[in-house]
């Protein structure tokens, strides 16, 4: 009698567990099936660089019918092969509005000849006209030289500069060319640190020598060299400056 009985309490629990999956499968048929139009799309996030033409597309193409029956992740992928389109997330608000989050690329550079880069140091594809700085390296290495960029810019701007073009070499040396054509060679260790000392000789080192550098070598444990347009290189210690 009490085999009898938990056989009963199994078959019981068993039906409640195939009983589960029906009753969602038919509840989303039921969803899905029924009269719940999209009647709003609502996009929250200004763009400027995003097409707006392909954007309606899409919209038209992708956002319609059912509410319930709408594809999220195929929608918000077809946005993402856009240009210019990083991220983007497509929700729903009940009772029939879809919400959708439109994040572009910012553009800080140029990868070579071959893409651009973004400020979280993404490389993607876009067309662009306008003059950037140029990287150059690894492409493994994107993020660091991103995150060199703005360290480096932010020493620069001391003195009005800015990075033009900053390259990473296959033995992880760097060099930079800033906006006003001077070459800069940093080296491997410390380039922050020495990039500071000659940053703060900056208008000594203009003054000495008639504002006319022609390349910047930092890879010197407690100094500079400098080379002058047309002329011999000079080596400055850091102890004479």
């Amino acid at each position: 009698m009490l085999n009898d009985l938990q056989a009963l309490k199994r078959l019981t629990l068993l039906a409640y567990l195939l009983m589960i999956p029906l009753f969602i499968f038919l509840t989303q048929q039921l969803l899905i099936r029924g009269n719940f139009p999209i009647n709003e799309i609502q996009i929250k996030n200004q763009y400027e660089k995003v097409d707006a033409l392909q954007v309606d597309l899409i919209i038209k193409q992708y956002l319609r019918g059912n509410f319930f029956g709408l594809d999220l992740n195929l929608t918000r992928n077809v946005f993402k092969k856009l240009p210019w389109v990083r991220e983007v997330s497509v929700r729903r608000q009940w009772p029939d509005k879809i919400e959708i989050t439109i994040e572009e690329h910012q553009v800080i550079a140029r990868w070579g000849n071959i893409g651009l880069v973004n400020d979280k140091g993404e490389l993607f594809n876009a067309a662009y006209q306008e003059d950037l700085p140029f990287f150059w390296g690894p492409k493994d290495f994107t993020e660091e030289i991103t995150n060199k960029y703005f360290e480096i810019n932010k020493i620069l701007a001391k003195e009005l500069m800015q990075i033009g073009t900053i390259s990473l070499s296959n033995r992880l040396s760097w060099e930079i060319h800033t906006d006003n054509n001077i070459k800069i060679v940093l080296g491997r260790k410390d380039i922050l640190k020495k990039l500071n000392i000659f940053v703060e000789h900056y208008q000594t080192v203009l003054t000495e020598i008639n504002n006319r550098i022609e390349y910047v070598d930092l890879r010197y444990k407690d100094g500079f060299a400098i080379k002058k347009l047309n002329e011999k290189t000079i080596k400055k210690e850091k102890a004479t400056l």
